[in-house]
């Protein structure tokens, strides 16, 4: 069984990812933040929601944040700490979640933003 991807006519917002800023390893030019990305086709849904980290710290959420993986262009995956900019209002990434079907490949990755 195939699971459809998420229809077009919901991913109705775009947002600009900007990757963390790489651990300085002391090298020239090293250090500097990756060009943030413009990510099309996605969906940013408002939702309060208290997270535990692995480490054990709370985390209270402002939305998520839905890249699926066939219509959202280009898809990324986030990583934890970078940012994501939505209406110019400048999100962190708390965590990433893959979400699998039947196949070996995400279907979306669900973004918690705080």
């Amino acid at each position: 069984m195939s699971f459809k991807p998420i229809p077009k006519h919901l991913l109705i917002h775009e947002v600009i990812y900007q990757a963390p800023k790489p651990d300085d390893d002391g090298s020239m030019g090293s250090g500097e933040l990756p060009k943030p990305q413009k990510i099309e086709h996605v969906r940013f849904t408002p939702k309060r929601k208290r997270i535990v980290k692995m480490d054990n710290t709370e985390v209270l959420t402002n939305g998520v944040l839905y890249i699926d993986a066939v219509n959202s262009k280009p898809f990324v995956n986030p990583s934890e700490d970078g940012t994501i900019t939505f209406q110019n209002r400048k999100l962190k990434i708390v965590e990433c979640y893959e979400v699998f079907t039947d196949q070996l490949n995400p279907h979306h990755i669900e973004v918690m933003l705080q």
